[in-house]
């Protein structure tokens, strides 16, 4: 059984490099990719010290990264990619003072939004964050939820959850509550040009998560346009009709299959390691066709 989709503490998860390998060593994984979001800083943690005496399975380099594509945010899986080389560019693009910056437009692009909207809200009762990379939006939907009457103000299905409310709300061009969040973000096209020049492979990370309404038309639109190598097609929220029809999709394109249960620790829920919420198994042949002898168990 493998896992190549996880988060450590180096972006929104809530467990240390060394944790998740002690964690991964106990369920007999024999394949991880630790696939933090836009940074690749475990893989440097993991030179400094004898991986094998935690871990004895395979470490495939990964990162999740986030990208743009029609307007839409979307992510990227990377895997088996050049770390060094390719946290160079992330360092750059993703610098303390650009992070800032947008930051602090999407937040007060937000706030307008929730002015123009007339919804009850009281910014002085949003919690603070409770680690340092968790989405400033989460607090703000925790205050927006309190109130009845923003469901009615903004009849849309958002308020349902966290997940709802950033997916089918603030990165949505189709919402009222759209802020832009892909104007701020690499286009696909760059970020699958920076993996492959750099001897990677590159994935749609889950696509059923991003709840659109138009997810096939959607995926035809991407691999006609994108030279992705694969597609996530096990992911812990996904129905077994999901999964289904993306191992089809890719099977008709000769495209490769990756899988993973987007475990953050306590950060998510249903997202166990291994398994998510208990529907996935993922066997290690999916990696048979993936030749990325050069960064696969390096450590």
């Amino acid at each position: 059984m493998i896992d190549l989709h996880m988060h450590t503490t180096y972006s929104d998860g809530t467990d240390t490099v060394k944790e998740l390998l002690e964690k991964a060593e106990s369920l007999g994984l024999e394949v991880i990719s630790i696939t933090d979001h836009n940074n690749c800083n475990a893989y440097f943690e993991m030179e400094k010290f004898n991986v094998k005496e935690i871990y004895k399975g395979d470490v495939l380099v990964g990162c999740e990264f986030t990208t743009s594509f029609d307007n839409r945010l979307i992510e990227v899986l990377g895997y088996g990619f050049d770390y060094k080389n390719v946290n160079k560019y992330l360092e750059e693009f993703y610098s303390d003072e650009l992070v800032n910056k947008r930051t602090n437009i999407l937040y007060n692009r937000l706030l307008d939004k929730i002015k123009e909207l007339n919804l009850e809200f009281h910014l002085e009762r949003v919690r603070d964050k409770k680690f340092a990379n968790e989405f400033f939006e989460r607090g703000i939907y925790e205050e927006l939820v309190k109130y009845e009457n923003n469901k009615e103000k903004l009849k849309e299905d958002i308020w349902a959850s966290f997940s709802n409310f950033y997916r089918k709300g603030l990165t949505n061009p189709k919402s009222k509550l759209f802020i832009n969040h892909a104007e701020f973000k690499p286009s696909i096209k760059e970020i699958v040009k920076l993996i492959h020049e750099n001897s990677g492979i590159a994935f749609l990370a889950h696509p059923y998560q991003y709840k659109f309404t138009d997810t096939e038309n959607f995926l035809d639109k991407l691999y006609n346009e994108v030279a992705l190598d694969g597609v996530e097609c096990f992911y812990t929220t996904f129905s077994e009709e999901q999964t289904n029809y993306l191992l089809d999709f890719v099977k008709k394109r000769n495209l490769l299959i990756s899988g993973g249960s987007d475990y953050h620790g306590t950060n998510k829920e249903n997202h166990n390691l291994g398994v998510g919420r208990g529907n996935l198994k993922i066997s290690k042949d999916i990696i048979n066709n993936y030749k990325i002898e050069k960064y696969y168990s390096s450590f």
